[in-house]
């Protein structure tokens, strides 16, 4: 069997480390042929891999929409026919809506669907970034019902999607975490005199980050001495946001006082390290698809704070406590509660490393190469 991975938007953070992971695991499926269709980064990493794995490499994620849209369907069809490809694995929400051989839509953004995003973020947004994002919704949602599969990485995700759209075929196939960067183990709390909290995220409004620094506050003024490492920075412009100079105003006050330590975008040992700095996990996301970070905090064995919404709580479980997503007085006593409750700490540091074996990317290729046939 012959499977074309459209991966053309794979340019960066958890799509970009999605396909690379893929790769890597179906070195192991050599029953089957491999051509990964990505960027030009990413056809590097994967180029060499195994024998039956190829790539081909394409800048069209960084043409305008329109140009896009002729690729996906007109020029991507032409490329089917003519690698003979059996299965079309489309990895970024959008489908060939005429597909001539057998597709399967991994559908990964929850910002079209989540009633939380559409009503706190989408809302405040200029008319046309609300008319462009009302195209890619109705296009993820005729996508949706062109494929023969559609695949969620959750089930909150899903759920989200089948309250938008009628499926014929759809199924959750969660992500995993590669337990073998983590090394946890006993740590003295509180080393440096400072609790140390963590949140690994690109900066995004759905990220929730000014719930977090205003909680900061909070627990200076109570008294609990804490400072947040995060690689989420409001000064990363990549993407439009509305709430950027309000974040930026917080972040520049918790530096003055010296509670905030603001690493960039971090990536591989170096992102791994990071978590190993930490006594907590703070995850204020409010919108998610999944949520890696989470597992990657499970992983290294930290207690975690997390926004009550449904993606949170279907990965973590009992290995977090929760506050009300916009409250940060709620999260602040969360993360009081932590600090202060060693037992109910290490509690939901054990149930964290417990529930992240569920987390395992070989059973998600196995679901993946199953859902091929």
């Amino acid at each position: 069997m012959r499977v074309l991975v459209n991966a053309v938007a794979a340019k960066m953070g958890g799509a970009a480390n999605y396909i690379r992971t893929i790769a890597r695991e179906l070195a192991a499926v050599n029953q089957h042929q491999f051509l990964f269709l990505v960027p030009e980064t990413q056809a590097t990493a994967i180029r060499g891999i195994a024998p039956h794995i190829s790539a081909i490499a394409t800048d069209i994620a960084a043409q305008p929409f329109p140009r896009r849209l002729w690729f996906d369907q007109v020029e991507l069809p032409r490329i089917l026919r003519r690698e003979r490809i059996d299965v079309l694995f489309s990895t970024a929400n959008f489908a060939t809506l005429f597909c001539s051989c057998r597709q399967l839509l991994l559908v990964r953004n929850s910002l079209y669907f989540s009633s939380v995003y559409r009503s706190n973020i989408l809302a405040h947004k200029a008319w046309r970034t609300r008319a462009g994002e009302a195209l890619r919704r109705w296009l993820v949602c005729r996508s949706a019902m062109a494929s023969d599969v559609v695949l969620t990485p959750s089930q909150a995700m899903l759920d989200e999607l089948q309250a938008a759209v009628r499926l014929q075929g759809a199924l959750v196939n969660h992500y995993g975490v590669d337990r073998q960067r983590f090394r946890p183990g006993p740590k003295t709390f509180a080393v440096n005199g400072y609790v140390s909290l963590v949140f690994t995220s690109l900066y995004s409004e759905h990220k929730n980050l000014g719930t977090l620094f205003r909680a900061l506050l909070e627990l200076e003024m109570s008294g609990q001495k804490c400072q947040l490492i995060t690689t989420a920075n409001p000064d990363w412009e990549e993407i439009d946001n509305c709430i950027r100079d309000s974040d930026r105003k917080l972040a520049e006050e918790l530096k003055r006082r010296g509670l905030i330590e603001l690493t960039g975008v971090l990536a591989g040992p170096a992102l791994d390290q990071l978590y190993a700095r930490g006594d907590i996990f703070v995850y204020p996301c409010v919108v998610e698809s999944f949520g890696h970070p989470l597992l990657e905090a499970m992983a290294a064995g930290l207690p975690i704070v997390a926004a009550d919404v449904p993606i949170n709580r279907e990965l973590c479980g009992d290995a977090a406590t929760y506050f009300a997503p916009f409250d940060h007085t709620e999260c602040a006593s969360m993360i009081s509660k932590l600090i202060t409750d060693s037992q109910f700490r290490h509690s939901l540091a054990h149930n964290g490393l417990t529930r992240v074996e569920k987390f395992a990317w070989p059973d998600h290729i196995n679901h993946l190469v199953q859902t091929f046939a």
